[in-house]
């Protein structure tokens, strides 16, 4: 069953609320399936807590949708040929009828309710949603109408931007349509894929989720070896070369923007199918103030003195795409001064800040970070900043850097703060060195924030699933959580933007003899939290509070610590 763990938390929530399934079975169950990484729904029917019937039963009542038992017989593939067939296949979203300007469709996950802006605007029909059983959506799926649908898929594109045909295309205006698109939808990353039967698709990266263009997708699919190689070519890169990756760089105007330049970072990777590509748009203004990434002025401070120290290593940490880079930038802007010699060593060189000297990675001609490194240590530098710490060479040689006079800034790929210390113990750096090298880590996430324009309260969270999440038990009971409705200004999405969230460990005198001790990490973040730190799931739950973020995206974001 193909559903996510939000909308599985939601139909659980509805069950339990039209008294389908008794709260403290949902509470049991859901701490059950918290531990086993399982998915609720799943679990009820595997359980025989709750039907099928039960749940397409409050799907209806609640959003207001008629049931539908269609059966695959009864569609006929001229109807489903009105959206892509790969879009009906991977979000399960089955038109069923269309009469007159009308087109109906069925569902069984009620989020899939959010594609309703998207659909309307690429059918230009009115739509009306029903629901179904998960079996029922299927065995459809699993029916060969699929396969004759999608032999009649019509692929001309239906577009009002820049005059783009299918048999008859101009690629220069089509991949310009691309980098023009993803630009006014401050996309970071585009995603260009090919799959079997020459299907293409592109997906854009907005606000950290990827979304299927649709449009772009039907038009690229007969023109996909032509974009690419005109990718390439902007990129620098060898059009002959298939059997590899390539890596480039492309720079095109933001039309959308005054027409300033932004910095493309260009990857051509060989797949089954064809090559596939992602594009990183690197947008000047991306460098940003310190007071602007997002992080509490209360906390703000202790960053600031750990950067504006003469020695020490300041990591910050979390995983890819949670905004290490920004906040690393933002702290180098904040430093760049003329009296400071400030050296960074990156792979690649994401933005280029004057009066810094930034030096390009290059493991194919033995230009490691390593040996970057040693190289820094000649050229008189006072701040050197390491784009990332991946092997014990590169933090061995960092260690000593940041005792020896040098304020050093990197990266690790670590969940908290706390855990980055047990990274350090595990690539092999000597306790008695993290200790002494070691002057504060930060650990972050980025979270969707909701959108102001369609910001509405969300009275559907259960005091019990807050208490689950660590509010108190006097929190819940006047806590108001906020959603987005979803609207024209966020895409019918109820999200607009990205919340930083971040946790700031300063190494303390006890935190330094803690490491030293070689104490666990439960036990060195019960001193922290002694001395005032704050964990990323507290930080959040504060936003919460504030309004800022959603209860959906603490879950998706954030693990809780102890």
């Amino acid at each position: 069953m193909e559903l996510s763990a939000v909308a599985s938390e939601k139909i659980a929530s509805l069950l339990a609320t039209n008294g389908i399934l008794s709260q403290d079975r949902l509470t049991k169950i859901s701490v059950q399936c918290a531990q086993n990484k399982e998915k609720i729904v799943p679990e009820l029917l595997k359980k025989n807590y709750v039907k099928e019937e039960d749940i397409v039963k409050v799907i209806s009542r609640n959003f207001a949708i008629k049931t539908n038992d269609i059966k695959a017989e009864n569609i006929k593939p001229d109807v489903l040929k009105i959206l892509p067939v790969e879009f009906i296949k991977k979000e399960k979203i089955v038109p069923c009828a269309l009469e007159g300007g009308t087109l109906k469709l069925v569902i069984a996950d009620p989020s899939k309710l959010n594609f309703a802006s998207k659909i309307k605007n690429f059918t230009k029909k009115n739509l009306v949603f029903t629901v179904t059983t998960f079996s029922n959506i299927e065995k459809i799926a699993a029916s060969k109408i699929w396969d004759i649908a999608a032999s009649k898929i019509v692929t001309k594109p239906k577009t009002t931007a820049t005059p783009v045909q299918t048999g008859n295309v101009n690629i220069v205006e089509l991949v310009e349509r691309i980098f023009q698109d993803a630009l006014k939808n401050g996309t970071s990353d585009i995603h260009i894929e090919i799959f079997k039967d020459n299907v293409g698709q592109i997906r854009f990266r907005n606000d950290g989720i990827m979304e299927i263009q649709y449009e772009l997708s039907q038009i690229i699919s007969s023109n996909y070896v032509p974009v690419i190689t005109r990718l390439k070519i902007m990129a620098g890169c060898d059009i002959s070369e298939n059997r590899l990756p390539q890596d480039g760089a492309i720079t095109v105007k933001d039309q959308s923007n005054g027409g300033i330049d932004c910095d493309v970072r260009f990857n051509v990777l060989p797949s089954k199918f064809g090559e596939r590509v992602v594009m990183r748009l690197l947008r000047s203004t991306n460098v940003i103030g310190l007071d602007k990434i997002g992080i509490p002025m209360s906390e703000l401070s202790k960053f600031i003195k750990a950067i504006e120290s003469p020695q020490g290593m300041v990591l910050v940490t979390g995983p890819t795409g949670s905004g290490k880079t920004t906040t690393l930038y933002a702290a180098l802007a904040h430093l760049n001064k003329p009296e400071l010699n400030i050296l960074t060593a990156e792979d690649p060189v994401e933005y280029t800040m004057e009066g810094i000297g930034q030096i390009q990675a290059n493991e194919g001609i033995g230009l490691s970070f390593a040996n970057i490194l040693r190289a820094f240590l000649r050229q008189d530098p006072e701040v050197i900043l390491v784009g990332e710490i991946r092997d014990k060479e590169t933090v061995d040689i960092a260690i000593k850097a940041a005792i020896t006079g040098h304020l050093l800034l990197s990266t690790l790929h670590t969940n908290d703060a706390v855990q980055t210390i047990i990274r350090l113990t595990n690539m092999g750096v000597p306790n008695f060195m993290i200790a002494g090298a070691l002057n504060t880590i930060v650990a972050q996430r980025l979270a969707r924030k909701i959108c102001p324009d369609c910001k509405e309260e969300d009275d559907k969270i259960t005091k019990d699933q807050l208490k689950d999440i660590g509010f108190s038990l006097t929190e819940v009971e006047t806590l108001k959580i906020f959603k987005g409705k979803g609207c024209n200004k966020c895409n019918e999405t109820g999200y607009k933007g990205r919340q930083g969230i971040y946790e700031i460990l300063e190494i303390s005198g006890q935190i330094q003899s803690a490491i030293i001790e070689e104490k666990r990490a439960p036990e060195i973040l019960a001193i922290a939290k002694q001395n005032g730190f704050k964990t990323m799931d507290q930080v959040a739950r504060d936003h919460i509070k504030n309004g800022v973020i959603t209860y959906e995206e603490f879950l998706r974001t954030i693990s809780i610590q102890g």
